[in-house]
């Protein structure tokens, strides 16, 4: 239609409240119902939300409530103990955490400490005594304001003194107390010695046990006439019977100087019983004696020894000569001379023809004595034999020598110029060397128990005990007697 022809419309203004009216009503009409599920119906849906939360979080356990929970078959946190030292950290986690740390540094399951647990425990402690105002000594501490101060160096000491240690008694435990002391244990010197290694060993199913001997050879004789038997030799057996005999040592110590002593003490008492046990075995086979009389015994010759001394257990070397066959000893009343060495030698007969079967067992003060003979050959001068020898100080005319570190019960190797030590005047008595010369195939050792450690504890006590015993039996040969010489009355330096 052309502009021109059309109709004239009039123009119509709507009011406000119509306008929102009618988009009102077309939002309406755009937007629709929503569908809500059937099953959904007349549920509160935030007491919904509220239970599945619930089931999403774990229930801890009555346990876990206090603190770190072991894993099974794991020990639980360490603690320490209760001082203000021990618990660092701002919750459970961070406490166990930095003690298991502490442990592995510090080796507490009986490691040492490392060199670099060493550095950053001495460079940590430096830090922690600068990092207070009272660095500079006790002096300055005021009771009054002391509880301003971040460290308390008198408190500090004072409880590391009260927790060392509560055995102080000298020579029980108080030596070790951390008092900045070296971590190193300083022990005695033991001389190691071999002889129980050279005598033959016998296993014992039984106590006593008995070995069958033949106390005579053979007899060969000329058969000179064809078809004619010769005369038989008839066969003197025997038997010889090893009675072991137990040994033993205990150790008692506090619970607290495990805990508190700057060394691993069990490691070092186990050591110790080791060392002195192989000793011990040792020192039975040569000095063994069991005469408890007043005067005879070799380690006592005038005196009764006690009761409860290791060397009463059987009879040794040493007894074997100077007692019971006198006829095996050669007293020389002055210095060792190459001369009577091999008079001594000649006492044992066909028992000493070969050095390779022959000891000699003798003291320091001897060996040093004899340092300057000819016929005494020391180590170095063995050649490629020296690697394969253990224990061995020189030979006399190819004869190995080892040493017996001092007569039980005394501090010396020295002895009366009869051949046994003296109780008394021991400074004018007891200063003779002696040695003896034995074939080493005439004595059998036999063991019932061989070396064993076991320790417990008695809780009633706060007690740890640890024990090493062994039961050892020695016996002669019975074919002869001349198979073991001593020299006696020697002097020595």
């Amino acid at each position: 239609m052309p502009e021109d022809t059309k109709p004239e419309v009039e123009s119509v203004e709507l009011a406000p409240e119509a306008i929102e009216a009618i988009a009102a009503a077309v939002a309406a009409i755009q937007a629709p119902e929503p569908v809500v599920p059937e099953a959904t119906k007349g549920i509160d849906l935030d007491a919904l939300a509220a239970k599945i939360h619930a089931l999403n979080t774990p229930k801890r356990t009555e346990l876990d409530e206090g603190g770190v929970k072991a894993k099974p078959g794991e020990a639980g946190p360490v603690y320490g103990g209760d001082d203000k030292f021990t618990s660092v950290g701002e919750t459970d986690a961070e406490i166990g955490s930095n003690l298991y740390l502490a442990q592995k540094i510090l080796g507490i399951n009986g490691d040492s400490l490392s060199a670099r647990g060493r550095q950053v425990m001495v460079a940590a402690s430096e830090k922690a005594l600068k990092a207070g105002p009272r660095h500079d000594g006790l002096k300055s501490w005021n009771p009054a304001t002391a509880a301003v101060h971040r460290f308390d160096q008198a408190e500090y000491f004072r409880e590391a003194r009260a927790k060392a240690m509560t055995s102080t008694g000298g020579n029980a435990g108080d030596e070790w107390v951390p008092t900045f002391a070296s971590a190193d244990l300083w022990t005695d010197i033991h001389l190691a010695t071999v002889i129980a290694s050279q005598i033959p060993r016998v296993a014992m199913p039984t106590n006593p046990y008995t070995l069958p001997t033949l106390d005579d050879d053979v007899t060969f004789r000329l058969a000179s006439t064809e078809n004619t038997a010769v005369t038989a030799s008839d066969l003197n057996t025997g038997n010889a019977t090893l009675t072991a005999v137990k040994v033993m040592a205990e150790v008692d110590f506090s619970g607290e100087l495990t805990e508190d002593s700057i060394i691993p003490v069990v490691p070092a008492i186990r050591a110790n019983l080791v060392r002195r046990a192989a000793q011990t075995i040792d020192d039975l086979i040569v000095h063994g004696d069991t005469e408890t009389g007043g005067t005879g015994n070799v380690n006592s010759d005038d005196a009764a020894p006690a009761s409860t001394s290791f060397y009463l257990a059987f009879n040794g070397l040493r007894k074997f000569c100077l007692v019971t066959n006198t006829g095996q000893v050669k007293q020389f009343a002055g210095a060792f001379t190459t001369t009577l060495f091999l008079n001594t030698r000649a006492l044992l007969g066909r028992y000493g023809a070969r050095p390779s079967d022959l000891l000699m067992i003798t003291g320091v003060s001897t060996t040093n004595s004899i340092q300057d003979v000819a016929a005494f050959q020391t180590l170095e001068k063995y050649g490629p034999q020296a690697t394969i020898l253990t224990g061995e100080v020189g030979r006399v005319f190819n004869i190995p020598v080892l040493l017996s570190e001092a007569v039980p019960a005394t501090s010396t190797d020295k002895v009366d110029d009869d051949g046994k030590y003296t109780t008394t005047s021991v400074s004018t008595n007891d200063t003779d060397g002696w040695f003896v010369l034995v074939n080493k195939n005439a004595w059998k050792q036999g063991f019932r128990r061989e070396l064993q450690i076991e320790s417990w504890r008695d809780i009633k006590k706060d007690q740890n005990v640890l024990t090493c015993s062994f039961r050892q039996a020695l016996i002669p040969s019975g074919i002869a007697t001349t198979h073991t010489a001593v020299g006696y009355d020697i002097t020595v330096l």
